[in-house]
Parts: structure tokens; C-alpha cells; sequence
């Protein structure tokens, strides 16, 4: 026999001032089950229900106690259909004698119009029929119940017809039951048989996750849960999954066919010590059933390295900028550079060397979590240009006599990057001189009172050349 499902709360309803001449006033609730039970003749008990499909126990509404009642097993006889009674508990008598009166007309079980969990449990269920479970009805013809201690107590009973067996046990019908006491002065009625179990059944949550152990960022990952009932009945209801008590979505479930899934690729990349999956489970009925979340399960998700993109002018000399973003959970991306697959620098930031120049440039991010494996992307390449021309920072300069017969000197200066390779072309008057392009000059009779002056060519691989030119000097006789 399973646990009963039993709310926490009765249904407050409208109390109705109804003609019950045949009810006498209530003794106090009873404080135990009545002493007939449980009844030898009845399979198991019976759960009471409203019109929306939770579990009632008691009320204020004695013109409709309730919309449906339900067995706790099912019928061995496979009966076809199921029938409300009720029977006036008679003191000495068998149960199986008592008088008996018929609440509702006969249905098929379950009744497929009722709500969940009634119309899919496999256990008989009957409708309490237009008159809605009446005091009135209970009560018509029937006052023998005179026991100390339960006078204005009924049995109810939920009886099959239509199987395979032979519809009776021991004699008397084959019947599930449960015992309701009345109190016309209160106009409240309370269910006192069954009492045992708890408010509500408890459920517990498994959760898995395939693939297992770990997966990729923006991989698939698939997560089922699977929820059990202590009583091994099928509840209803959704379950929510999280990642680090972070929402990922929801899935609603009915437990007796089915676990609740979700896949998604939306897990985010692992902390240094792996991230929390859990799933919590939320009955569609509370008062029956508890709610449950899942054991943390603990999973690996290895970032991914997103595309990176470079920023600069992509010249040489100049800064490059290797910008990927930082991921989640502190996990930072690493960077490499790459000049025609050769490597030229690490960081996301670079100086192009001059190595770098007419070659393709091109960023390298890589991303990993503690042990993981190493993760890559590559931007596009860059076709790297040459660097601004070389400036002099210190302009260059003459040394000698300045007269005719004698060697003039060059100094080239200082330049701005620094320079590998100077050239030399001489000046007279601001026109070059045939020939005269070493960093010495001898002056002849025919530079005599002209100026003589020395352009200076500054050379380095990858950048433009830079050129400066010294201050012209009279050449004396």
C-alpha cells in the first residue's frame, strides 16, 4: 500500500445552510481512527480530491465535500468501472453489512475528463457525481450510527464492477474506503481515516549530464533528471536546471513516462575547480507532493577561444593590439604572434619588428581551465607595412678647414629608429656633385667661394628611409 497524498490546507468554501434533520449534533473530532479500521474487507484506502486535482482533507462546505475519490492500489480485477458509496458504520456489525447508499452513478476509470494526476494514475477513481459528495445525500435514511466518539461518521467507499475476477473479496465486494465525520454545527466536515503518512509525499531528484565528466564551451550538453516519489506514485510537475544557481531553463515532466530533459549549449566555461550542475523538481501538486533538488554534480566545461581580431596600423615600429576579452569565471586568454608562421612576440600587444615587414601577421589566442586542454584561434592576417621614415634627432654635421685643397668630413647625426646604413651625396651650392658620395670630400679650386654642404640618407630594413641635410659652409681659398 502506497503512502497516502494528503494536503496541507482544506478547501475553504461558501458554508451552505443546508436541511439535515436526520444529523445530530457532532461529538469532538475523534482523535483516533474509528475502531473498524482499518475495514478486513477493503483493498486499501482512498484520497479525496477537488475539481482542479488537489488533495482535500476537510472543509467548510458540507453541500460539496468533494469532486473525486481515488484508490490507493489498483483494481486486481482490472474493473471497468468505478462507483462512490456510502455506508452508515453500524456498531457490532461487519462492515460488509452495513447499510449502503450510492453517491454518484457509476463511471469509467480512470475518468479521463478529471485533471492530473487522476486521469493517468492506474488506480480506480470514481466522481462524486452533480451532488458533489452532499452531507445530505450521506446522511438520507440512515441514523443507526449511534457509537460513542464517532456519531456523524460515514465510510466512504470507491467499489468496481466490470472485471475480470470474481468482484468480491471475502464475500462482500470488492471496495476501497475512507471515513469522514460531519459537524452540522460548524458546518465543517473532516476526513479521520486514513491518518497515517505526511503531508506530503517526499520526492528526490536525480541528475545526469551527457556527455559525461565534460564538454566544450558551446558544446551540446544534454541534462536528464529523474524523479522518484517515496510512495512510487507519478508525479507531475517541471524541473529547473542551473549551472552555479544560474537559471538555464525548465522542463515540464510527468514522472510515470518520462524524465525531464534540456539540452542546451549555453554552459559556461568551468571554474579552476569545475562548475555545479542541479536540477530542482516543483510538483504541479504541492499538497501532495514535496519538492526535491538534485545532488550537485560537478562537470568540467573547457572554454572555447573566440576569434580574435588585431587593431594598429600594421606597420612596422608601430603597436599592435590582439584583442579576444576575457571569458567568464577569470578565464584569460593567452597571446601569440606569428609573422608567416613564424614566431615574433607573445602578449596582446606588439611592437612589429622589422622582421615582420611584407610578411603576414596574424594573433594566436589560446584559452584552457586548470588541466584542460589548450583551446586556439587565429584572427586574420595583416600584411605588415613599412615603418614611418627615419628621423634625425641630432642633424647631421661638417668638420674641416673649409678651404680649397682640403678633406671635408660628414658626421650622419643620430636617428630615430637607429639607423643600419648611411649614404652620402655632397652638395655645392644645393646641387649634387658627380661622384661625391662618400662621407669625406676633397675641395678643388672650383668649389672656391661656393657653399659646400652634404645630404645624409638614413637606411633600416622594414622602414622608409629618413634624410637630412647639414648645414652649407663657404668654401675659402
Amino acid at each position: 500500500m502506497r503512502i497516502r497524498k494528503r494536503a496541507t490546507t482544506a478547501i475553504v468554501a461558501a458554508v451552505s445552510a443546508i436541511a439535515m434533520p436526520l444529523l445530530t449534533a457532532a461529538s469532538a473530532s475523534a482523535t483516533s481512527g474509528p475502531p473498524w479500521e482499518p475495514d478486513p474487507n477493503a483493498l486499501g484506502t482512498l484520497t479525496f480530491y477537488n475539481s482542479s486535482g488537489d488533495v482535500v482533507t476537510g472543509g467548510s462546505d458540507l453541500t460539496h465535500l468533494f469532486d473525486y475519490a481515488e484508490a490507493d492500489t489498483t483494481d486486481p480485477d482490472t474493473g471497468s468501472k468505478a462507483t462512490l458509496e456510502f455506508a452508515n458504520p453500524t456498531p457490532g456489525e461487519d462492515p460488509g453489512n452495513w447499510p449502503v447508499g450510492i453517491a454518484s452513478t457509476s463511471t469509467v476509470t480512470p475518468p479521463t475528463s478529471a485533471p492530473p494526476p487522476l486521469n493517468t494514475d492506474p488506480n480506480p477513481v470514481a466522481t462524486s457525481g452533480a451532488a458533489g459528495a452532499n452531507v445530505s445525500t450521506f446522511a438520507s435514511g440512515h441514523d443507526e450510527n449511534t457509537q460513542s466518539g464517532y456519531v456523524n461518521v460515514y465510510q466512504v467507499r470507491v467499489s468496481t464492477s466490470g472485471g475480470s475476477g470474481n468482484g468480491g473479496t471475502a464475500g462482500f465486494g470488492q471496495y476501497w474506503d475512507a471515513d469522514v465525520q460531519i459537524n452540522p454545527d460548524a458546518g465543517t466536515w473532516e476526513e479521520i481515516y486514513p491518518t497515517e503518512g505526511s503531508s506530503a509525499v517526499s520526492t528526490t531528484t536525480g541528475l545526469a549530464a551527457t556527455p559525461t565528466a565534460s564538454a566544450s564551451q558551446g558544446q551540446s550538453v544534454t541534462l536528464t533528471a529523474t524523479v522518484a516519489a517515496a510512495d512510487s506514485s507519478n508525479p507531475s510537475g517541471s524541473v529547473e536546471f542551473f549551472q552555479d544557481g544560474q537559471s538555464l531553463g525548465s522542463s515540464n515532466v510527468d514522472t510515470g513516462t518520462e524524465p525531464a530533459t534540456l539540452t542546451t549549449s549555453a554552459l559556461l566555461p568551468s571554474a579552476p575547480n569545475g562548475t555545479t550542475l542541479t536540477a530542482t523538481f516543483t510538483p504541479s501538486n504541492t499538497s501532495s507532493y514535496s519538492p526535491s533538488t538534485s545532488s550537485d554534480v560537478t562537470y568540467t566545461v573547457n572554454p572555447t577561444a573566440k576569434k580574435p581580431s588585431i587593431s594598429g596600423p600594421g606597420r612596422v615600429g608601430t603597436t599592435e593590439t590582439c584583442s579576444e576579452g576575457t571569458l567568464d569565471f577569470g578565464v584569460k586568454a593567452t597571446y601569440s604572434w606569428l609573422a608567416s608562421g613564424k614566431a615574433v612576440g607573445s602578449g596582446s600587444k606588439l611592437v612589429i619588428p622589422a622582421s615582420a615587414y611584407n610578411k603576414s601577421l596574424t594573433c594566436v589566442a589560446s584559452v584552457k581551465d586548470g588541466s584542460g586542454p589548450t583551446n586556439s584561434a587565429t584572427s586574420n592576417a595583416v600584411k605588415v607595412g613599412k615603418g614611418t621614415a627615419l628621423k634625425a634627432t641630432k642633424k647631421p654635421t661638417l668638420s674641416g678647414a673649409d678651404k680649397v685643397g682640403k678633406t671635408e668630413k660628414v658626421n650622419h647625426g643620430t636617428w630615430s629608429p637607429a639607423a643600419s646604413k648611411y649614404t652620402y651625396q655632397w652638395l655645392l651650392n644645393g646641387k649634387s656633385i658627380k661622384h661625391a658620395t662618400k662621407s669625406s670630400y676633397k675641395l678643388t679650386k672650383a668649389d672656391k667661394n661656393k657653399k659646400i654642404s652634404c645630404k645624409v640618407t638614413a637606411e633600416k630594413t622594414g622602414y622608409n628611409n629618413g634624410t637630412a641635410t647639414t648645414t652649407s659652409l663657404k668654401v675659402k681659398s
